[in-house]
């Protein structure tokens, strides 16, 4: 078309029809500008089909990743629940007597309330889409700022994880350490021992002691707290799995 308009521009050149040859120069200005036009949305629709050709593989990912980060955190929380009942149940036998100790396993329960472990979801994904800028090719308000309040949450949950071991690693463990066997206590953890220690423990002069007791109370807080945010987490990882679904 345009070389059609350029011929019969040339033509009213040669035959001095300067206004005729302006108007066909000007239609071929205009069918120029359309086809870059035409070029230009072409362009946009390809784009934005690939865009949402790649949100929903993203959408895909994300839910994949999350189902499997609730599986974990639900076993996490059941985790921490068992560990909540133990030291609930030795903060129960402060002040008790030799005897009614020697009823309990006090080793099983003390592996219970030590052996804790830290939570850690997978984050690949996000982090992937979060470094890249993809986040903003989510047309869903609802799962960006979700997306974006997990890492806030995620951070909150590190610092009740450092509390925790922190009060584990250097105070209970310690105390453990001179009042009672950890070989014992290790027989209802990794190491499995068969055979119990030869050394004689008093558990009476442990649960008479004050200092146990505190250790018991600030092991327990942190145990609370950090199951408290495993919750949140879990309330999230959830909602998040429900705006991606497909």
């Amino acid at each position: 078309m345009i070389k059609f308009f350029r011929k019969i521009r040339y033509n009213l050149m040669n035959e001095n029809k300067t206004g005729k040859y302006f108007k066909y120069a000007i239609g071929e200005i205009i069918l120029v500008v359309i086809g870059i036009l035409i070029a230009l949305q072409i362009n946009t629709w390809n784009q934005e089909h690939n865009n949402r050709k790649f949100e929903k593989e993203m959408m895909a990912s994300i839910h994949s990743e999350f189902k499997n980060n609730l599986t974990k955190i639900k076993t996490s929380i059941v985790q921490y629940d068992k560990t909540e009942q133990a030291i609930r149940f030795l903060m129960s036998k402060i002040k008790a007597s030799s005897e009614e100790l020697k009823t309990e396993n006090i080793d099983s329960l003390l592996a219970a309330a030590v052996d804790v472990y830290e939570y850690h979801p997978t984050q690949n994904i996000l982090t992937e889409i979060l470094s890249t800028g993809n986040l903003n090719l989510i047309k869903n308000d609802s799962l960006k700022y979700q997306l974006l309040h997990w890492s806030g949450e995620f951070n909150e949950l590190n610092e009740a994880w450092e509390t925790l071991d922190d009060f584990n690693q250097h105070m209970v463990i310690p105390y453990l350490t001179t009042k009672a066997s950890m070989k014992n206590i290790d027989k209802y953890s990794l190491m499995a021992w068969e055979e119990k220690s030869k050394f004689e423990i008093d558990y009476e002069s442990v649960f008479n002691d004050l200092e146990f007791e505190n250790h018991l109370d600030n092991l327990g807080w942190a145990v609370v707290n950090y199951r408290i945010v495993l919750k949140r987490l879990e309330k999230l990882i959830k909602q998040i799995i429900e705006l991606t679904h497909d």
